[in-house]
């Protein structure tokens, strides 16, 4: 094992080390063959050195394969650290679920008196499942038995709310803040019949007044509780808009609360990335797209750019599944259009800003 500069770099070289980016995502993983559509990559991404097994000495031929063999898979040892990662999760999860819907139950009912504190620490332990940091928006990948009932949309968005403040360079008090106005933005949706929730159809205008009342409601039952008022307002405003297009008030951009700028964005995307009675679940990059299509206007400019470029930096060199039928690999981000990346199936290179007729339908998991 040697430590070697970038330029000295050739394909068929064994890297003897995971390669990260600056925000911590893997982008070659240890024992990998190296080709020149990696080196490349490693690049662009200001990789300066790096430490390489003994050279192999792989023939012409050979590294042609490892050509076509890009998009790679995660080495065996990987796969098995990832499959118990995903295990204790969704353990954890499925665990909490049930007691987090009959805490909210309770809150909505005013027969508790639970800290929010206590409630939120419950929550955010899904961050550090068996005491490693876990990527939330990767997880979400593996949820798919979570159809996206107010429950687990809660718990999502309250997760989601914290990684984006965080991003944000939010201070630790203020990411737990972001978290709980996540967790009880819908609080009121609970007062909802569930015939209206879970219609499969459009709702009729009457459905729709009785589900647009929900932040209000979500206000009124905060109000009874002691809460931080950041997270009364959260509710309220979590579906006004910076263009004033939103509801119930039509507010613009400085008459809404910061907090509640955050759940907007994580709501949204939580929303469009689960299946729902009435649609299935959207891909990440898709949910990216449509944010991107919505507009700058109806969000905070900050949280919109944070949030859309770590999002697609998340699945960057993730597996996917064409609208074709093809798969392959996220292999770069193109900025102004995050939605639409470059992919790589097989040989050919698809810049997906200059093919309209093909979209991401789904995220492969890796394990």
């Amino acid at each position: 094992m040697k430590q070697i500069n970038l330029h000295e770099l050739k394909p068929g070289m064994v890297t003897a080390e995971n390669i990260f980016s600056l925000n911590g995502h893997l982008l070659v993983p240890k024992g990998m063959s190296l080709t020149n559509n990696m080196i490349a990559m490693l690049y662009s991404y200001n990789i300066h050195k790096l430490r390489i097994e003994e050279p192999v000495g792989l023939s012409a031929d050979s590294i042609e394969d490892l050509e076509e063999d890009f998009p790679f898979r995660l080495p065996e040892e990987e796969r098995k650290k990832k499959k118990a990662e995903i295990a204790r999760f969704k353990n954890y999860y499925s665990n909490h679920l049930q007691e987090f819907q009959t805490n909210i139950n309770r809150l909505v009912d005013m027969n508790s008196t639970m800290s929010v504190d206590t409630l939120l620490t419950q929550v955010l332990g899904l961050l550090d499942t068996g005491g490693k940091p876990v990527n939330f928006l990767d997880m979400l990948v593996y949820m798919r038995e979570y159809t996206g009932d107010i429950y687990s949309h809660c718990m999502n968005v309250s997760l989601l709310c914290n990684v984006l403040a965080g991003w944000l360079q939010y201070s630790e008090a203020d990411r737990r803040l972001a978290a709980a106005c996540g967790m009880l933005h819908d609080i009121g949706k609970a007062k909802i019949p569930k015939e209206i929730l879970e219609k499969p159809g459009p709702l009729t205008p009457e459905e729709r007044k009785i589900v647009n009342r929900h932040p209000e409601d979500s206000y009124n039952i905060l109000s009874h509780h002691n809460v931080a008022e950041a997270i009364k307002r959260a509710a309220l405003m979590h579906h006004e808009k910076c263009d004033g297009s939103g509801y119930p008030y039509k507010l613009q951009a400085h008459q809404i609360d910061k907090f509640a700028k955050i759940v907007t964005i994580c709501d949204i995307y939580n929303a469009l990335t689960s299946n729902r009675p009435f649609r299935k679940a959207m891909s990440p990059f898709s949910a990216i797209e449509h944010l991107e299509q919505d507009g700058l206007q109806k969000y905070d400019t900050q949280c919109i750019l944070v949030f859309i470029e770590n999002a697609a930096n998340t699945f960057l060199h993730s597996p996917i599944l064409l609208s074709d039928g093809r798969k392959g690999t996220v292999v770069f981000l193109n900025r102004g259009h995050l939605g639409r990346p470059t992919v790589q199936c097989g040989p050919e290179f698809i810049d997906l800003r200059t093919r309209p007729d093909l979209k991401i339908v789904e995220i492969i998991p890796a394990v």
